[in-house]
């Protein structure tokens, strides 16, 4: 039976409405309840929304394939995509399986600590900026440019080409919307960045240093290195999905301290490790991306229903988050939950301890590549913001909240502006 004032049946109308961009959750729990593997006729697509079978469609990549195309058909890879020739177009086959293990080394473990400092040392920068007193829109003055920042000194470019950096990335962000003229801009600032790329490729690849575009310009894998185009591709989407999902994420961290529980804002300013806490339930709660998309290669029998070979299928990560059949209390946001993993991450999604953790970064195969990178990059970014901020608070007393995305926004969730006010240390 529906809960009081809920219905059974669910118009696919109501995923295009602003309240589903505002509010997807009700949503995601009838289709839980009642639809668990829905097929929207309207949009022709089936959807997935408990946690269990988003797992399991992203462990089973044989049968959900993440490609679009086939990768032996005509389609030449890149040619319709803002970043070029990169992973996310190449679904199960053996050349991502290459792209992927020939760069994934690099954001994670001694690799990655080595730009450690680098996090720390930009953050202060752009901290330092703030005024001595009064009001900032975090996003503006910090989170979007924090990022990117980071990404162009871990490429080693020059520092007076950041400001260029973070036009670019902006670009390409809009680019990744559903505009037409967004799209136009972005492949134009796409084209500008690969220019300006190009020569300092070859640079680093006759002499190659430590930064990380001299890594990825020499790296080998079964005797080949990725070609020019690959690494072009590979350094927008780095500087664009990785740079946009982090900005989102610091964005999301401070909103729910503010706004979802500021009753735990003083016990995590007072101990910043517990921001580790805040990003792991961020990315359960109401994460940066919601959904990701793929591809049926077999029919898939489904709770009474048959999702044929060829189905386009959405895996709502948001919905899965939610699942009360995963995690008690799932609309609560808690940062001591015992019921989810709370440490570093890993694309099995299997942990020691015996908890399921977030689907905010995927699982399996197609595992997001910067996790961890995403996670210190937030995590020590917010430590050093709450230091540099006394008596932090949001400047208005309501916030219409996160929302989904935009026209020009790249498909991510996170608050359009978030006004904050503070004292000085």
């Amino acid at each position: 039976m529906a809960a009081d004032g809920e219905t059974m049946e669910l118009d696919p109308r109501e995923f295009d409405s602003v309240t589903f961009q505002k509010d997807p959750f009700p949503i995601y729990r009838r289709l839980r309840d009642y639809h668990p593997a829905f097929h929207d006729r309207f949009h022709n697509r089936w959807i997935l929304t408990r946690y269990a079978d988003v797992d399991a469609a992203f462990q089973d990549n044989q049968s959900f394939d993440r490609a679009i195309y086939d990768p032996d058909g005509d389609y030449d890879f890149g040619s319709r995509h803002i970043f070029g020739p990169n992973i996310l177009e190449y679904g199960n086959s053996p050349q991502h399986r290459w792209l992927r293990n020939i760069v994934a080394g690099q954001f994670v473990g001694e690799r990655l600590n080595v730009f450690l400092p680098i996090i720390d040392k930009i953050a202060l920068e752009v901290i330092s900026t703030f005024e001595k007193d009064g009001e900032l829109e975090l996003i503006r003055h910090f989170s979007s440019q924090f990022p990117i920042r980071v990404i162009s000194n871990m490429l080693g470019l020059p520092r007076e080409d950041e400001e260029m950096f973070v036009r670019w990335y902006q670009a390409l962000i809009a680019g990744l919307g559903f505009g037409g003229e967004h799209l136009a801009r972005g492949i134009a600032a796409r084209n500008e960045m690969w220019e300006y790329l190009e020569p300092l490729i070859e640079i680093r690849r006759q002499n190659p240093g430590d930064d990380l575009l001299s890594r990825i310009a020499v790296a080998e894998l079964e005797g080949k290195r990725m070609d020019i185009i690959e690494i072009k591709g590979f350094v927008a989407l780095l500087l664009a999905a990785g740079g946009d999902t982090t900005d989102k994420a610091i964005a999301n961290m401070w909103y729910h301290m503010l706004y979802t529980r500021p009753d735990v804002l003083p016990e995590v300013i007072a101990d910043p490790e517990l921001w580790s806490n805040v990003f792991t339930e961020m990315m359960r709660y109401d994460a940066v991306v919601h959904a990701q998309f793929r591809r049926t290669t077999r029919e898939i029998p489904l709770h009474g229903e048959v999702i044929p070979k060829g189905a386009s299928v959405i895996l709502y990560l948001g919905g899965g988050n939610r699942d009360e059949r995963t995690f008690k209390d799932p609309d609560v946001f808690d940062i001591h939950r015992d019921d989810l993993h709370m440490g570093r991450e890993n694309r099995s999604g299997r942990y020691k301890d015996g908890k399921p953790g977030h689907l905010g970064f995927g699982m399996g195969p197609h595992f997001c590549m910067g996790y961890a990178m995403a996670r210190q990059e937030a995590v020590i970014a917010c430590a050093h913001l709450a230091k540099a901020m006394k008596n932090v608070r949001p400047k208005f007393a309501t916030h219409p909240g996160i929302t989904s995305p935009s026209i020009d926004s790249g498909g991510f969730r996170s608050p359009n502006e978030l006004w904050i006010e503070f004292d000085r240390a």
